[in-house]
């Protein structure tokens, strides 16, 4: 139950704090600390944000400072509001982006290189992947994918696919790649699986556009290089490899 509220968006002692004030009904700070395992200054710094959330109500008149938790159903109404507030985001972000969109230098992009830290950073490497006009060439790990942020890539596949970005990968075979492989329709891509011993690959790369950008999931290290004729290059030595993958994957098969 944790764990899903987690996903809603709260911190996981919030969680736990919630829970456990559903399971006192109304209670004092210091039961709620004792019931929750946390100690009181914790839950002074918790408290606040789940009262502005509407998930939690201090009482009034009480001798003792007294919180009482909302029915689970203002979970459903936050999340309501919540894409409400979005959808209307989007709607502006997308007028924005049009109305910028004419201030964009029309001067060829210059070659560059960008280095990405952290979760954050690798996963605003994976959104620009997001804008590709053309199909994305790929090498990928799906071990190494296991290993990330699960929530947040399974979103990626699904808003990648509804943005009819196709994307072509080469992975290694391993148990999960067969797993990934059966969902390639659905996900709008194709992979194909070649033997570990013929190609290891950690890090996933991408190429599309002018852009080659290198994920190392495990390390939280994505680089990416723009550069016209590095992009093209790589392009070209792509296609020979997946000529190449497409007969090793057969040969799996049989």
């Amino acid at each position: 139950m944790e764990t899903f509220l987690q996903n809603l968006g709260l911190s996981e002692k919030a969680a736990r704090v919630y829970v456990a004030l559903l399971e006192l009904g109304n209670a004092p700070v210091s039961s709620l600390a004792k019931k929750a395992g946390l100690n009181r200054t914790t839950l002074y710094d918790i408290l606040p944000d789940l009262v502005q959330r509407g998930l939690v109500i201090k009482m009034a008149g009480s001798k003792k400072e007294t919180y009482t938790a909302e029915p689970p159903e203002k979970l459903v109404l936050m999340i309501e509001e919540k894409l409400l507030r979005t959808q209307e985001e989007l709607v502006t972000a997308k007028k924005a982006a049009e109305a910028l969109k004419l201030l964009t230098s029309k001067q060829p992009t210059s070659p560059s290189v960008q280095l990405f830290q952290g979760k954050r950073g690798i996963k605003n490497l994976y959104e620009d992947t997001l804008l590709s006009k053309e199909s994305i060439r790929s090498f990928s790990s799906t071990e190494s994918l296991e290993g990330f942020d699960q929530p947040y890539l399974h979103r990626y596949y699904k808003r990648r696919a509804k943005k009819k970005v196709f994307i072509k990968a080469i992975i290694n075979d391993v148990p999960s790649a067969h797993e990934y492989q059966s969902k390639d329709k659905e996900l709008y891509r194709e992979l194909r699986i070649v033997p570990t011993e013929v190609m290891d690959v950690r890090p996933e790369v991408y190429i599309y556009d002018n852009k080659v950008a290198f994920f190392s999931l495990k390390e939280e290290l994505a680089v990416m290089i723009e550069s016209h004729d590095i992009a093209h290059s790589l392009k070209r030595l792509y296609d020979l490899a997946w000529s190449e993958a497409g007969r090793l994957n057969e040969k799996l098969k049989k």
